[in-house]
C-alpha cells in the first residue's frame, strides 16, 4: 500500500458497528442488530466516506491514495452500520476491518489478490493503518494521529519531532486528575512546584512551558496564578506533548516544550459515566460524564461533564476544593459542515496555601529537614481560582480531500485571595527566625485566540501530497493589583511566633481585609502568524515535512504607583519574524524509519531585568535526528532521539540581585551560547492484546557559554514506567508504576549561603480495577508505595524546596451505561 498520504480521521465517538474479524461476542452481535437511517448521495468515495462517518458516527481510517478516483453509489435507508458501509465501498474492491468499537480501517487487497466481487467484504488480507486521534474506548496507551507538531495529521512515526500522547486510558489507568500529575508521568519531562498552588515545567533543560487547549495557546504567567497548569484532567480526551522548539504550531519557535490539551468531544451514541473516589487526607470526588446525540438522527450531539473535589492533604492545615464543568454541542451543517460550541469552567478554592516553599538553608549553611507534613502556608486565609473559555468551531469538507477548519477561543481567569506563607528567612538550626511573605492576590488574564486552517491533498509530480495553510492570533491582557497591606497590618517579613518546625499556622494580627491598591500593571501581548506546510513524497520512501511561520508581536507593559503617581511604559515590537521548519523521514522498512529535523527558535519574553526592561528575545536552533517505530497495526509505537538546542539571549533568574521588581515579580538576564544536548527513548503502547505499557528514559544536559550548568535543579538522568494486566480468564486488571530520577541540587548565596541537594529517588506505584458484569467497576490506586521521602523541588532564586506527597490510596466506583 502506498503510506505517503496522510489518514483522513473523521472523529465522533461509540458508533455500533457489527463487524468483527473472528467470531463476534455477544456484545459485538447486538450492536450488529442495531440499526440507523442512512442518506449519502453518490459521489466521489472520499466524500461518501466523510458523509458515512458523520451520519455513524465513527471512525474511518484510510490512506487517501485508496480511494483517489473511485466513486460509491452512495447509500440511502435505515441498516445496520456494516450493511451501510458495504454499499458504500461497493464496486471500489476495498474491504474494511473494524478497530475497536469506535474505529474502523479499510483494507485493499494483497497485490496477488484476485479482485473481489462488488459486495464483498474483505478482512485481514493486509496491514492495517494507524487508528485516529481520539483515544476515549480504544484502551490503548497510544494513539494513531497527531498534529501538535505540524498541524498535518501524521502518525507517531510519520512526525520527525519528539511527541509523548497520555491517553485517556492511561489517564484513568494512573487515576490522574491534573494537569501536572499527567506530565510527571510524560517522558523528559520535569514538575516542580513552586508551593500548593504553582507548578514550573521543565523539558530538555528549561522551563518555558507553552499550553494549548484544542491548538489554540493559553495564557500562563505563574508570577501570578496557576492557570492551565493546575488544569483538571475530567473534560480532556488526551495530552499531547511535543518537546523541543515548534515554529510552526505554537508561538514563535517556543524552545521548550508543548503542551497541548484535547477536550473531549460529544459521541453520536448516549454513553454515561458516574465515578465516585475516596481517598487519603479525607479527599472524597465525584465525576458525572454524559454523551450523545440530541435529535433522532444524531446530527446534534452534546456532551456534559462536572466534577467536584474536597479534602485535605498530607501538609498540615491544608485544605482544598474544586470544582469543573463542561457542557459542548456539534451539529451538522448540510451535508459538509459540521458546527460546535462550547463552555468549560474551573475553579480551585484553598486555604493555608503557601506561597512559596519552606526555607531549605540554616543560618550556619546546613540544610534543614522537615517532616513532610510541615506547612509553610497559614492565617487559614482563603484563596480562589477560576478559569473560563468559551469556545466555537467550524470544519467544512469540500468533497475533494480538502477540508478549512475555524477555531475561536475566549479565555479569562481570576486569582482572589490572601497569602501568608513562612518562606523566608535564614533560621537557626532549630526553626527559628522565619518570616512570612505575601499579600492579597488580585489578577485579571484575558485572551482571544484565532485560527483559520484549509489542508488538503495535491497531485504533483506525479505524487501525492498533503498541505496546510493557516492563519492565527491570540489578544491577551493581564492586569495585576498590588495591596498595601491587610488594613494596615503587613505581611512580608513579619517573623513568625516560634519554631517552624512546630508552627501552627497563626499570623498575629491579621485582618481578612485587604488594603488599598498602591500598585498596578497592566500587560498586553498580541500576536499573529501565517503559516504553511506541507508533506511531500520524494520516493515511495522518503517524505519531506516542510513550513515556516512569519509571526508579527506586540508587547505593552505599563506600570502605576499609585502612592507616588509615577508610571512607565515599555514597547516591543516583532514584524515578520520567519520561523522556518524541515523534517526528513526515510521508513527503512514496514515498521522503521528514521528521522532528522531542524526549526529555528524565536521568542519574545515577557522577562525584565534588574532594571525592570525586557529582556531581549530569545533566538537560536533546534536540530533532532531518531529512529521510530510501529508494530502491531500502529497499536505499539517506539522512538529514540538526540537532539541539541542552540540559544542565545536566554532569559534566567539573575542571582546577584537581592530584590524583586515593582510587581512582585523576579529579576532576568539574558545568557549567550547556550547548549542543551541529550537522549530521549519511549515505548507505549500494546504490548500483547492484554497488556498496555508506556515506558521511557531521558539524559539531558543545559550549559551557558562558559561550560557551566544553567540549572542544577533538574534532574540528568530520568526513568518512567507504567502498564497493566488485563487477566484473560478473570476480569481483573493489575498495574504497576515507577518514577526514578537522578540527584539535583542547588547552591545559594542570597538570601543565605549553603547548598541543598536531594539524592536520587524512585517512587512506585500500584492499581487494581475489578470489572463487574453489570457496568461497574472497582478500581485501587496506591501511589508511593514505599513511602518515600524526597524533595519535589528545590528553589533556584530562593533557599527554598517543597515535599513529594507520602504513601497515599484512592479508592473508586465507576459506573458505566
Amino acid at each position: 500500500m502506498n503510506r505517503q498520504i496522510s489518514r483522513i480521521a473523521l472523529i465522533a465517538a461509540l458508533g455500533g458497528l457489527g463487524i468483527a474479524t473472528q467470531q463476534p461476542s455477544t456484545a459485538t452481535a447486538q450492536e450488529a442488530a442495531q440499526t440507523r437511517a442512512f442518506d449519502i448521495p453518490a459521489q466521489s468515495l472520499n466524500g461518501a466516506l466523510l458523509r458515512f462517518a458523520r451520519e455513524a458516527g465513527v471512525q474511518v481510517l484510510y490512506d487517501s491514495a485508496l480511494v483517489q478516483g473511485r466513486q460509491s453509489p452512495g447509500v440511502s435507508g435505515r441498516m445496520t452500520t456494516s450493511a451501510a458501509l458495504e454499499r458504500v465501498l461497493q464496486g471500489s474492491g476495498l474491504g474494511f476491518r473494524v478497530n475497536s468499537p469506535q474505529s474502523i480501517s479499510l483494507t485493499a487487497p494483497a497485490a496477488a489478490a484476485i479482485e473481489p466481487a462488488a459486495d464483498t467484504v474483505v478482512l485481514d488480507e493486509i496491514r492495517i493503518d494507524a487508528g485516529g486521534a481520539v483515544t476515549e474506548g480504544t484502551g490503548s496507551y497510544t494513539t494513531g494521529l497527531t498534529t501538535v507538531a505540524t498541524g498535518l495529521p501524521l502518525t507517531m512515526k510519520e512526525t520527525p519531532q519528539s511527541i509523548s500522547v497520555a491517553t485517556r486510558q492511561r489517564m484513568d489507568d494512573r487515576n490522574q486528575r491534573s494537569i501536572s500529575e499527567v506530565l510527571e508521568d510524560t517522558t523528559g519531562i520535569t514538575v516542580m512546584p513552586m508551593d500548593t498552588e504553582r507548578r514550573s515545567v521543565y523539558a530538555r533543560g528549561f522551563s518555558s512551558p507553552t499550553y494549548m487547549v484544542d491548538g489554540l495557546p493559553v495564557w500562563y504567567r505563574i508570577q501570578y496564578g496557576s492557570g492551565p497548569s493546575m488544569a483538571d484532567m475530567a473534560i480532556y480526551d488526551r495530552v499531547e506533548v511535543l518537546r523541543g522548539a515548534t515554529g510552526l504550531m505554537a508561538g514563535a519557535g517556543e524552545p521548550s516544550v508543548v503542551v497541548n490539551m484535547v477536550r473531549k468531544t460529544p459521541t453520536a451514541t448516549p454513553q454515561t459515566q458516574l465515578r465516585f473516589s475516596v481517598g487519603s487526607w479525607n479527599t472524597v470526588r465525584s465525576d458525572l460524564d454524559i454523551s450523545g446525540p440530541l435529535n433522532a438522527d444524531a446530527s446534534i450531539r452534546g456532551r456534559f461533564v462536572a466534577a467536584h473535589e474536597q479534602g485535605d492533604s498530607w501538609l498540615d492545615r491544608y485544605e482544598r476544593r474544586k470544582t469543573v464543568l463542561y457542557g459542548t454541542v456539534e451539529a451538522d451543517v448540510g451535508d459538509a459542515g459540521t458546527l460546535s460550541a462550547g463552555y468549560d469552567f474551573q475553579r480551585s478554592r484553598t486555604r493555608n496555601h503557601q506561597f512559596g516553599g519552606l526555607p531549605l538553608i540554616a543560618n550556619d549553611g546546613s540544610q534543614l529537614d522537615y517532616d513532610t507534613s510541615t506547612n509553610a502556608g497559614g492565617g487559614d486565609l482563603p484563596l480562589t481560582q477560576t478559569t473560563q473559555t468559551v469556545f466555537l468551531r467550524y470544519a467544512h469538507d469540500f468533497g475533494t480531500g480538502w477540508q478549512a477548519v475555524g477555531d475561536l477561543s475566549v479565555y479569562k481567569a481570576e486569582r482572589r485571595g490572601y497569602l501568608a506563607s513562612a518562606s523566608w528567612g535564614s533560621p537557626d538550626p532549630q526553626g527559628f527566625g522565619v518570616q512570612t511573605v505575601g499579600g492579597y492576590a488580585d489578577t485579571d488574564t484575558d485572551q482571544t485566540a484565532l485560527s483559520l486552517t484549509a489542508s488538503g491533498p495535491v497531485e504533483l509530480w506525479g505524487r501525492s501530497h498533503d498541505l496546510r495553510f493557516g492563519v492565527t492570533g491570540s489578544w491577551g491582557k493581564d492586569n495585576h493589583k498590588a495591596h498595601a497591606a491587610f488594613d494596615g497590618t503587613e505581611i512580608d517579613y513579619q517573623p513568625i511566633t516560634g519554631s517552624i518546625f512546630d508552627w501552627d499556622g497563626h499570623v498575629p494580627n491579621l485582618i481578612q481585609q485587604a488594603g488599598y491598591v498602591s500598585y498596578v500593571s497592566d500587560t498586553k501581548i498580541d500576536q499573529v502568524a501565517a503559516y504553511g506546510s506541507g508533506r511531500f513524497g520524494l520516493t515511495d520512501r522518503l517524505n519531506l515535512i516542510a513550513g515556516a511561520r512569519v509571526v508579527w508581536y506586540d508587547y505593552d507593559y505599563t506600570t502605576s504607583n499609585l502612592d507616588s503617581g509615577a508610571t512607565t511604559r515599555q514597547q516591543i515590537s516583532r514584524n515578520g519574524e520567519w520561523i522556518p521548519y524541515a523534517g526528513l523521514t526515510y521508513d527503512l522498512n514496514d515498521d522503521w524509519s528514521v528521522y532528522a529535523s531542524y526549526t529555528r527558535v524565536f521568542k519574545q519574553a515577557s522577562y525584565r531585568d534588574k532594571d525592570n526592561r525586557i529582556v531581549e528575545p530569545t533566538t537560536g536552533s533546534n536540530y533532532e535526528l531518531g529512529t521510530k517505530a510501529s508494530f502491531a497495526d500502529d497499536r505499539l509505537n517506539f522512538a529514540a532521539a538526540i537532539y541539541l538546542l542552540e540559544q542565545d539571549n536566554l532569559p534566567v533568574r539573575d542571582r546577584s540581585v537581592s530584590y524583586q521588581l515593582p510587581d512582585g515579580s523576579n529579576p532576568y538576564k539574558s545568557i549567550d551560547g547556550t547548549r542543551s544536548k541529550g537522549f530521549e527513548m519511549e515505548l507505549a503502547g500494546e504490548i500483547r492484546p492484554n497488556i498496555q505499557l508506556a515506558a521511557s528514559y531521558a539524559y539531558t544536559t543545559a550549559k551557558d557559554g562558559d561550560g557551566l550548568r544553567i540549572s542544577t535543579v533538574t534532574p540528568r538522568h530520568s526513568i518512567k514506567l507504567s502498564g497493566v494486566y488485563a487477566f484473560e480468564t478473570m476480569p481483573l486488571t493489575l498495574g504497576a508504576s515507577l518514577r526514578w530520577q537522578s540527584a539535583i541540587e542547588n547552591t545559594w548565596v542570597w538570601p543565605v549561603t549553603g547548598t541543598a541537594r536531594q539524592g536520587s529517588y524512585a517512587v512506585a506505584g500500584l492499581m487494581g480495577r475489578y470489572d463487574f458484569q453489570n457496568g461497574m467497576s472497582a478500581s485501587l490506586n496506591i501511589e508511593n508505595l514505599f513511602n518515600r521521602k524526597y524533595l519535589s523541588s528545590i528553589d533556584e532564586t530562593y533557599a527554598t524546596g517543597n515535599y513529594g506527597a507520602p504513601r497515599n490510596a484512592t479508592l473508586s466506583l465507576d459506573y458505566r451505561f
